[in-house]
């Protein structure tokens, strides 16, 4: 199995050694964007995704962008409280790092949610090294199981008081849901739950916007995940807009991951639609 931020797979609990078998989308992900926390069967499957499409990488990187911009908005807008659900595995940027870099003065919290059981026990380990008790937190649960006990769970270790905006983070997670684990009425659940001047900030691979060869690759692609740890469904801009339900858009509304609030960075300026990913922010009113 090789060895991962200087472990040994026989380093690791018998619960974590047997989630190494599969390739993970989180450690998979991880690859993509240069991370460390990523074993031999990932990076031989995040080859693979390459030869199909060269751009993965930068794909994966506009997203993560997305994420920061999208943390930076909240802190503007004054929300303090962070709930990143599907964290995946700790890379740069992590949520808490952004927060505490942005707005130091506002002693925001972070919550990361994770259901496996690899990037639990890794975000566990940074936040053990760099967080701060009381305001950060790892959290191992699954938003697709229970999203009513994974609300009370966050009520419960005070990660989330119920009588202030939160920012919902659910970023590149919900193509890794089919139809049958019912998402819509897992985040649906969510949004109910949320008080007033809450954000929900979540990015998806769309089907939309592409030509006849671009379909066959992601048909390819999600065939290709059906040999993991998380088999997967892309899903067109229409459906991916009904996760936010009655929330209210933020401006630009959903666009491609380098087109909501450009800084500069991007590296798909000229043609935001190759980034595959739509993202958007919407905001709870009432």
């Amino acid at each position: 199995m090789g060895e991962v931020a200087g472990l040994s797979a026989d380093d690791l609990p018998a619960e974590l050694r047997s989630s190494l078998d599969v390739p993970s989308a989180a450690r998979v992900y991880d690859w993509f964007l240069g991370g460390a926390h990523n074993w031999r069967v990932d990076r031989e499957f995040g080859q693979r995704v390459v030869e199909l499409l060269p751009e993965v990488k930068a794909y994966c990187r506009e997203n993560r962008r997305f994420l920061n911009r999208a943390v930076r908005h909240a802190l503007d807008r004054g929300v303090r409280q962070f709930v990143d659900i599907g964290s995946g595995l700790p890379t740069a940027g992590n949520v808490h790092e952004v927060v505490d870099e942005q707005r130091p003065d506002l002693r925001a919290t972070v919550a990361y949610v994770d259901h496996e059981p690899v990037a639990h026990s890794f975000c566990d380990l940074l936040l053990q090294r760099e967080g701060t008790a009381g305001r950060h937190r790892a959290l191992r649960a699954d938003l697709l199981d229970d999203p009513d006990g994974l609300w009370q769970r966050l009520l419960e270790l005070g990660a989330v008081d119920p009588d202030e905006p939160v920012c919902l983070l659910i970023v590149s997670v919900l193509h890794f849901a089919k139809d049958h684990d019912e998402p819509h009425a897992a985040v649906a659940a969510l949004r109910e739950r949320l008080p007033a001047g809450s954000l929900l900030a979540l990015s998806h691979w769309t089907t939309s916007d592409v030509d006849e060869a671009g379909a066959e690759v992601n048909r390819r692609l999600v065939e290709y995940y059906e040999r993991t740890s998380n088999p997967g469904q892309l899903r067109s801009r229409e459906e991916i807009r009904a996760f936010f339900g009655d929330f209210a858009l933020e401006e630009p509304g959903l666009v491609y991951t380098p087109s909501w609030r450009p800084d500069g960075t991007e590296e798909f300026a000229d043609d935001p639609a190759r980034s595959r990913i739509l993202a958007a922010v919407g905001r709870k009113d009432r």
